[in-house]
């Protein structure tokens, strides 16, 4: 009699456990941080609903296989380019969203047909070297300009030019907001920001760089996906990050250091937010700014065990030193 009570016990137990795992598997997975997720860099995040295995706003690998239900689609944000894709059942086509490989674009040892030399810093020397804007490629009709100090420059004079548009004005110290007098860029137009240093009435110097603003329906596609990004309720440091990656896909490195920069003012204890600000500081070749924000990353990362990122950071930090041990050239666009 005992015998069977203690095997009708076990049976139950079994058929509990069975029906468990079988109600566990059919859960979706939600992974929305990045330290969530095992591998790296991650593909991109689940956007709608839909697949069987992971769940909206979830991280993907490469190994990853989606299960879309009844045939139809997901939409999934590729983090490598910035777009909005309807995937189907299956593994992340590569040809559509290629893996992310930011060693492919910076300077370093392995890789100096990248390194277009312009130190940034605060340091004087003997021209100047405008900070920002930071690239190219820009949202802001009004940028803000800002310069290295010129050893013995007594004035500076700046100018913005285009066809059939332009201004100037002196000023005494390494930074101009855009002036409230003059006409703002326009969107699809591209302008040359010169930056003089003077001594006294003699020019001792000057930079210069290119800045293309984006046509109003590219900004207006931009300004969907992060929209999409904001109505996930991500954690505000995913949010960020993912923002980051749709600014830097279209070289829009003014916006999102901009964004990283207010999201470590808090200050924050991630170390990610400063090890990327730190990559998108290289990417505008200035390492001087970028170097602080690869020490403040190690610094995060060691006292909560983050490995990975350590070794992003240490990484960074190396390829400072080796940048700012190569020779400068002058006169080289962002």
């Amino acid at each position: 009699m005992n015998r069977l009570i203690f095997l009708k016990i076990i049976c139950c137990l079994v058929f509990i456990t069975e029906s468990n795992l079988t109600l566990l598997a059919s859960v979706p997975l939600i992974r929305v941080r990045r330290n969530q997720v095992r591998c790296d860099p991650q593909m991109g995040r689940i956007m709608s609903k839909g697949d069987k295995r992971f769940e909206v706003g979830s991280l993907i690998c490469k190994e990853d296989k989606l299960e879309v239900l009844n045939g139809g689609s997901v939409q999934f944000l590729c983090f490598s380019s910035g777009n909005l894709l309807n995937l189907s059942s299956g593994s992340i086509p590569l040809d559509k969203c290629p893996e992310s490989n930011q060693a492919s674009s910076t300077c370093s040892q392995n890789n100096d047909d990248e390194c277009q030399i312009r130190k940034g810093g605060t340091e004087e020397s003997d021209e100047p070297t405008i900070i920002s804007p930071y690239s190219t490629s820009t949202l802001n009709l009004r940028p803000e300009i800002t310069w290295t100090p010129v050893r013995g420059a007594t004035s500076y004079k700046v100018q913005a030019k285009s066809y059939e548009f332009g201004w100037e004005k002196i000023v005494s110290q390494t930074r101009i907001a855009y002036p409230s007098d003059e006409k703002e860029f326009q969107p699809g137009r591209s302008y040359t920001i010169y930056v003089f240093a003077y001594k006294d009435e003699s020019v001792l110097n000057y930079d210069e760089t290119f800045v293309n603003v984006l046509p109003v329906a590219s900004q207006e596609k931009i300004a969907q996906k992060i929209k999409r990004i904001k109505d996930l309720g991500l954690p505000p440091d995913e949010t960020v990050l993912d923002t980051d990656a749709i600014y830097a896909a279209e070289n829009l490195l003014n916006e999102t250091i901009e964004i990283l920069k207010t999201a470590i003012a808090t200050p924050s204890r991630n170390p990610t937010l400063y090890r990327v600000l730190g990559d998108r500081y290289m990417r505008a070749k200035l390492p001087n700014e970028a170097k602080p924000q690869y020490i403040k990353a190690a610094e995060l990362a060691k006292s909560s065990n983050n490995s990975r990122e350590l070794q992003k950071a240490q990484s960074g930090l190396k390829t400072v030193d080796f940048y700012n041990q190569l020779p400068t050239s002058r006169k080289d666009a962002q």
